[in-house]
Formats: C-alpha cells, structure tokens, sequence
C-alpha cells in the first residue's frame, strides 16, 4: 500500500509589486509528498515497558465495534469474541510457514462458510489495531457442528511479550500529552501531528512491522496500514472512534490505500494522516474531508458483499473491501474551515488580524478560507493577482498591528480550490 507522490504542480509565477520601498513577491508554489527521515521526531526509549495501558484520567476509552456490529450471525458473534480470546494464546516458539502458533480452539454447534470466516477476521482486523502481532494466515476445520480455528503470529511469544509492552509504553506516554476541556477535535488534531511528525512512510514486503501500529509508533516508520492503525489506536484512548477504510489513490498505477473515517460530534470524517505526512510544511489537505472532497483524489472499495459477488474474492486481500462506507457530508470539523482565517468578504474581513496572530505564533502556513458564497477564482485573483494583489495590504497592516515589521515582503501560495483554500507560506524578517 503506498501514498501519492506529488501534488500536481501549479503554474510557477512570480509576480512583483512596488508600494513606496517595500517589494513583495509572490510565488505560487506546491508541496511535493514527500515522506523521508524526521529531523524533529520523538526519541522513542524502546528499553522502557509498561504492562498495561493507562486510559486518560480526562476522556472515557472509546469502544471500537463497527466491525462487530456488522456481523449476521450469532456464530459469527461467537468466532470473533473467540479470536480475541485466544489471540494471545502461544502454544509453541517454533515457526511454522504460516508464522508462529498460537492455541487451537473449537466452537461447537458452530457452522460457518468461508466468507463468513473472513467477514469475521475482517471486522476483527478492523475493530483491534492493537493486535499486531497476529498473522494473515489462519486454518480451520469443520464438521458435525465443530469449527475449529488456529491463529499463527509474526513473532515469537518472547518478542510478542516485550512488543506489546513497548506499545502500551508508547502509547501511554502520547496520553499524558491530552489536557482537560480538550474538544473531539483537538484530540484527533494533536494524535494526527504526533504521527505525523514521529513516523515515515517505508515500504518494505518483508517487514510486516509496517503495517501496524507497532511499527508506526515504536518503529516510526510504516506503510499506510501502519499510519492508520496508529491513528485508531490513539484515537480510541482519546475517547473519539475511528475505523479503517480501504480504497485506491487516483493515478496510473491505481494503487492500494487505507485511510480513517473518524466520528466528530455524532458524524463521520474521512481523514488521510499518511498523505497528509511531508517533509516541507504542515499540511491538513486530509484532514476531516467529505466523501465528495475524498473523491477528488481517492476512489473507495466496494462493500465485502459486492466484492464477493464480483468473483474476485481474495482471502489474504481485504484491502479491495469494506464492511462499512460511510456517507460524510458534514463540512464542521474539516481543518481549514475551524483553523483557517474565513474570507466572507473581500472588503470586510479579518485577514490582517489573523496574519498578525500567525506571526505571532512564528507559524509557516497561513491558511485562507474561502466561504461558499463567494466565487473562488474571483476571491483568488482579487487576493494575488498582478491587477489587485490585496494581500500585499494584509501584510503591511498585519506588521503595522504587530509593531515592526516581522512578516517579510513575499509569500508563496497554493490554492486547493477542491478544498475551498489557500495555503499561503510566509516568510519572516
């Protein structure tokens, strides 16, 4: 599973104005998606074990259970909660093809279809990104009302052990980063920068530390699988419920994805923390999108029932499906629309005081959004255009509010006309 690459490039322009002595250039500019080493990331202390996960004193642990709940039968109910049961439960340090065995166990009067075997392993993967250890493959048998089920493991139960103590470590020590009154919001936003800035995009088919929260987290450094489960297992002791939805990013290669859809004040959010990952600036063009703004760049899975269907069943594949697809219209929580500066108007508005307040703070992204009611490629050209250029306004009123000149003569710009916003990159003095 891989992550886009680049940003289509915009028309490099630069376009000089003259007011007294003062130059100010503007160049329009993209972010390339990129994803190298972390200058700035979080020594992890891999020596350091905790036997459990402590949820936060301020928010209760979310339940994790759309997977579960997308289950028909009660035997479907009953492998599930036996799955998670026995998932620890080593019966051998020798590595078998299949990885390293964990206990067999049998249900009785139980019957079940393959398909319904790997809906089951399916809404399991989907509702515990903690288990990182358990292996793909898996064997069963059945007959005259027994079912009985072997789990195998990546690792060996030694290293399953000291694994999941540094996780639940890990995991412990972002919890102490959240405070009291902290909205649903704040908390996704804070989890997203922490994965964000702690972990790179690696691809490797032989490490399958990359596609869990393991490898993001205490590794930092994953496959798109890997970003999300880390982001789900945060968010549920942040107390905000998140699943993974499975997909492919718009390009030649129709390439294999997972991204989040996270439940905000009662409605689902799609949010892509990998393609939100780059080098060179902040970005949030994925957070808290609508199916509609999704689409401008990914293409969703088809539900499990139609992928059966198609004839195209893959029991070790699951990421060309998905239990759930969730409809998400709201526009509330999106990041540019809560954190951007709100352009109403283009006479009457508050871009210079949210210039100086960015300044302030020594941010490098001024983020502009631009309302609905207003035509975007007007409100662009009236902002940055060699005929108006305001913005070179906001900047001399946003100094003048400030004091001294802090904010520099040029900028560079992106617009995200999808996403209703400009990304401008400041520059200071």
């Amino acid at each position: 599973m891989h992550k886009r690459i680049i940003i289509p490039v915009l028309l490099a322009i630069s376009l000089l104005f003259t007011s007294c002595s003062d130059l100010i250039t503007v160049t329009r500019s993209s972010a390339s998606k990129k994803n190298t080493n972390r200058k700035n990331s979080i020594k992890i202390d891999k020596t350091k074990l905790d036997d459990d996960i402590t949820p936060s004193p301020y928010y209760d642990t979310a339940v994790l259970s759309v997977g579960y709940n997308e289950l028909d039968t009660d035997d479907e109910r009953r492998l599930y909660n036996g799955i998670i049961e026995h998932s620890s439960d080593f019966t051998s340090n020798k590595k078998t093809e299949d990885g390293y065995e964990i206990s067999t166990f049998t249900l009785y009067d139980c019957y079940l279809e393959a398909e319904e075997v790997a809906k089951v392993f399916f809404a399991v993967d989907l509702d515990n990104p903690s288990l990182f250890w358990l292996a793909n493959p898996y064997s069963y048998s059945y007959g005259d009302g027994e079912f009985s089920l072997t789990l195998y493991s990546n690792v060996s139960y030694k290293r399953y052990s000291k694994c999941r103590r540094q996780l639940n470590s890990v995991v412990n020590s972002v919890l102490k980063g959240l405070v009291p009154d902290m909205t649903e919001l704040e908390r996704e936003l804070y989890i997203h920068d922490y994965i964000v800035k702690n972990c790179v995009y690696e691809k490797s088919d032989k490490d399958f530390n990359l596609y869990t929260a393991y490898g993001a987290l205490i590794n930092q450094k994953a496959v798109c699988e890997g970003y999300t489960k880390a982001f789900q297992l945060l968010l549920s002791y942040a107390g905000v419920s998140s699943f993974n939805v499975n997909g492919s990013v718009d390009n030649s290669d129709n390439i294999d994805h997972i991204w989040s859809a996270v439940k905000l004040g009662g409605r689902y959010y799609y949010t892509d923390v990998t393609w939100d990952d780059t080098d060179d600036i902040d970005m949030y063009d994925y957070f808290n999108l609508t199916t509609k703004q999704l689409l401008h760049s990914h293409s969703i899975a088809p539900l499990f029932e139609d992928y059966i269907s198609s004839g195209d069943f893959d029991f070790e594949n699951m990421v060309n499906a998905n239990l759930v697809i969730p409809d998400c219209t709201a526009t509330k929580y999106n990041y540019y629309r809560v954190y951007g500066s709100h352009l109403k108007d283009i006479s009457k508005n508050n871009l210079a005081e949210d210039l100086a307040d960015a300044a302030e703070n020594g941010e490098a992204c001024f983020y502009i959004y631009v309302d609905p009611k207003l035509n975007f490629n007007i409100a662009y050209d009236q902002l940055f255009s060699d005929q108006l250029f305001l913005f070179k306004n906001y900047i001399y009123e946003a100094n003048s509010i400030l004091g001294y000149d802090t904010l520099a003569a040029s900028v560079s710009v992106a617009q995200r006309k999808w996403l209703r916003t400009i990304m401008v990159e400041l520059n200071y003095n």
